[in-house]
């Protein structure tokens, strides 16, 4: 997903195993929404995260190494 704020020119998003494929246009509405809106990486992971935890779900959020301009973006069952 494109993604031009905070050194980042796109997110990377990968959910893990215990994520059922069924929520996916649940997280990527979610994701796309919080990516609309913030400007930067701390912003996203609290606006995604008040978003995902209603559903049971968490998202860990990281920059990528300085030679790459990804954040990735990880979907996780919280409980």
């Amino acid at each position: 997903m494109p993604w031009d704020h905070d050194g980042c020119q796109r997110l990377a998003i990968w959910a893990r195993e215990e994520v059922p494929t069924f929520d996916d246009p649940i997280l990527r509405g979610a994701l796309a929404r919080c990516a609309h809106t913030c400007h930067s990486l701390g912003v996203l992971d609290r606006a995604l995260n008040r978003e995902l935890w209603p559903l049971g779900y968490v998202a860990l959020i990281e920059a990528a190494a300085t030679d790459d301009p990804m954040a990735h973006v990880v979907i996780a069952g919280s409980r």
